[in-house]
């Protein structure tokens, strides 16, 4: 009983120690973190939002915008002038010409006109004379027009339609890829550590080995070779310990690194377990082309349109029209400024009409219209390919289904043969030469099965980043 306590008393703070002196971290865990605590998302965030702004500050452009401009002229001039005896002399004006406006102009994006609304008020103040005059426009009301001239707005909100659709899918899309990167960062660490763990594992088993060959020594049933094999080996898997130990402590620097974390405590990775991976062949084809291809070839086309109307409408005859009505006053007094306004019209009407430019204009628009033929070529490659990746990505699922499935029977046949190897070197029924190299093929084994579960979950990944999950 006295021997049971104090097993107990030891075995406390040994458990204790070990809680507080090792994190133990899930691939859960690891995509928690890069998402709460990295640098790098962030950055994704704030990118997101960026384009968040100028989204906004596109829609605000088609608001009413209201600008006061204030304006205080001095002009000094001497002149020369002659005088009743024909003589001349010079005589000094000085003004004071004050002018204050109030514009507000507000655009029409689906005609690219303009409708400008302006309000001024001005002073003429003749400093020599001490004469002063007062003038007003108490409001202008102005449309200007293109006619059969590019209209920039109506392409700018089709553009901003499928560039809204991008910036979401790519906001989600990073952050998915940075899921999936911390997750590879794991994976590299995670089989790192379970090699350490099989080499140490082996190690004992070996050293344990040598103790029996050493007794059988003794005793004339083994030879110093076999001793000599057994310590060669010990130093391998002890080489192997330390070589692998340094590089899992880099990976675990990068992981680190990437999750902005500062812990002291030596991480230990969770066992990673198989699981089912079953995805509809239309749905993944579907949301592959979504995600990956239909935005950005529907804004490709766009902008290529949009480039051929441009051409066109700067190579053709444009038309100009201005309309304005406003009313005006002025007074020698500013009390009787606005007692009577003056009611004015404004009509203005021009045109552009290139008359000779050698047909420079005319192959700009074939040249912008066969860029268009080569992107729809392009596109629909593109497309045929993004299809067919979706359709490898279905079959490797299967294939890659059963790899595990047979490499989890190897990896379990390697386990009984390891246990049965020993038993017969035991007894004398198998070489040195035969354990070292079945060593080689349960390790081999070993990693292959964690490899192709490796390859699965980073297949998920891939998947979340197809379905912007």
């Amino acid at each position: 009983m006295k021997s049971f306590a104090n097993l107990i008393l030891i075995l406390i703070p040994t458990i204790f120690y070990s809680q507080n002196h090792q994190d133990s971290l899930s691939i859960d865990d690891v995509i928690g973190l890069v998402i709460k605590n990295s640098e790098r998302i962030k950055n994704i965030e704030s990118n997101y939002q960026i384009r968040n702004i100028d989204f906004e500050n596109y829609k605000k452009s088609f608001l009413p915008q209201v600008t006061l401009t204030a304006n205080l002229p001095y002009q000094r001039s001497i002149q020369e002038v002659l005088q009743f005896n024909g003589s001349t002399s010079l005589v000094e004006r000085n003004f004071l010409n004050p002018t204050i406006n109030f514009t507000t102009k507000q655009v029409v994006p689906f005609t690219g006109g303009e409708i400008s609304l302006t309000n001024s008020i001005s002073m003429n103040n003749d400093l020599q004379n001490k004469i002063t005059n007062y003038s007003s426009n108490w409001v202008s009301l102005t449309y200007s027009q293109t006619i059969n001239g590019f209209n920039p707005y109506r392409w700018n909100k089709k553009k901003y339609f499928y560039s809204r659709k991008l910036d979401d899918i790519n906001y989600r899309k990073e952050i998915a890829m940075l899921k999936t990167e911390a997750v590879q960062l794991f994976f590299d660490a995670y089989v790192l550590q379970k090699k350490i763990e099989l080499t140490k594992n082996n190690l004992v088993k070996t050293e344990s080995l040598l103790r029996q060959i050493e007794e059988k020594k003794k005793l004339g049933r083994a030879l110093g070779i076999d001793v000599n094999q057994i310590e060669i080996t010990i130093n391998q898997l002890t080489q192997k310990v330390k070589s692998d130990s340094f590089e899992l402590t880099m990976q675990i620097s990068k992981l680190k690194n990437l999750l902005n974390i500062e812990t002291q405590k030596e991480l230990n990775f969770k066992t990673i377990n198989d699981f089912e991976l079953v995805i509809p062949k239309e749905k993944l084809i579907n949301s592959f082309l979504e995600n990956n291809y239909e935005n950005e070839a529907q804004l490709k086309l766009l902008l290529a349109d949009e480039k051929i109307d441009k051409t066109k409408k700067d190579g053709a005859v444009n038309f100009y029209i201005q309309l304005g009505i406003g009313l005006n006053s002025s007074a020698a007094e500013f009390e009787n400024l606005y007692n009577k306004p003056i009611q004015k019209q404004a009509l203005t009407v021009g045109a552009y009409i290139p008359l000779l430019n050698w047909g420079i204009l005319n192959n700009k628009k074939k040249m912008a219209e066969l860029e268009k033929d080569i992107l729809k070529r392009e596109l629909k490659e593109t497309k045929f390919n993004a299809t067919q990746q979706a359709e490898n990505l279905y079959y490797y699922i299967e294939n890659l289904n059963d790899q595990i499935r047979l490499a989890k029977q190897e990896y379990g046949l390697q386990i009984e043969t390891n246990e049965l190897l020993l038993n017969l070197l035991a007894y004398d029924k198998r070489t040195i030469y035969d354990y070292k190299n079945q060593l080689f093929e349960y390790e081999k084994s070993f990693l292959n099965y964690n490899e192709l579960l490796i390859n699965k979950y980073v297949l998920k990944m891939k998947f979340n980043e197809i379905f912007l999950e």
